[in-house]
């Protein structure tokens, strides 16, 4: 997958003025840092709309080119966004470093039509976001979990997620993240059909007499 490219045209100046002169230009202050050290640039506003709005995550890694340096890797920290207009305000990248382990937020979506919602089951995404550390090399923004076999009373849980080993998972116990709940409807229909069993007598009974097949007469037999 290619990366996107970002440009970045580095600035002395800061401040509040500087960046206000900055977005009538039509640019958005940004912040680079690395080893506890920032330096200070701008980016053209359309160009990082485009990145952004093509849908990258917090663990999307990019490829940065910096005024004067060469190519690096970064990923995005944080974007602060003016809230009457939703436009860009700034944003913080972080260089990536070979080997150094990041904590990145990661999405997960499923995929597939459980068979548990098929038979009445009520499918049920419950974490669509997990907080990870993990080395750049096997960084992925994304996580897709095939739930097509997932019967009703079956769920995943994040320990059963198919991710790199070298992840550390960042949660509290192991929580669901998907699951088909057994719902009223079904409930009711098997305890309905308990009743039935036990006493035929009984109104479920007599309802689940009225809905069997009725009986097929003995065939003649032939003199």
């Amino acid at each position: 997958m290619t990366r996107h490219l970002i440009k970045v045209t580095k600035r002395e100046t800061t401040g509040k003025n500087e960046n206000n002169r900055l977005r009538a230009l039509n640019k958005v202050p940004v912040n680079i840092i690395s080893a506890g050290k920032a330096v200070s640039g701008s980016v053209d506003e359309a160009e990082i709309n485009k990145v952004i709005n093509s849908g990258i995550r917090s663990a999307t890694i990019l490829d940065m080119e910096l005024e004067g340096e060469t190519k690096e890797a970064v990923f995005v920290k944080e974007i602060q966004r003016f809230p009457a207009t939703n436009r860009i305000r700034h944003i913080d990248f972080y260089k990536v470093i070979p080997g150094k382990k990041i904590l990145a937020r990661i999405a997960v979506k499923t995929s597939g039509v459980a068979k548990g919602s098929k038979s009445g089951g009520q499918f049920e995404h419950l974490i669509h976001e997990i907080k990870v550390k993990s080395t750049p090399e096997d960084l992925k923004d994304l996580i897709t979990i095939d739930v097509t076999n997932l019967e009703i009373g079956q769920s995943i849980k994040v320990s059963q997620l198919d991710v790199p080993k070298s992840w550390e998972i960042i949660t509290n116990g192991d929580p669901i993240v998907t699951s088909v709940n057994i719902t009223k409807a079904i409930l009711a229909a098997e305890r309905s059909e308990k009743a039935a069993a036990v006493d035929p007598k009984s109104k479920a009974g007599q309802k689940a007499a009225a809905k069997a097949p009725a009986a097929k007469p003995p065939a003649a037999k032939k003199k």
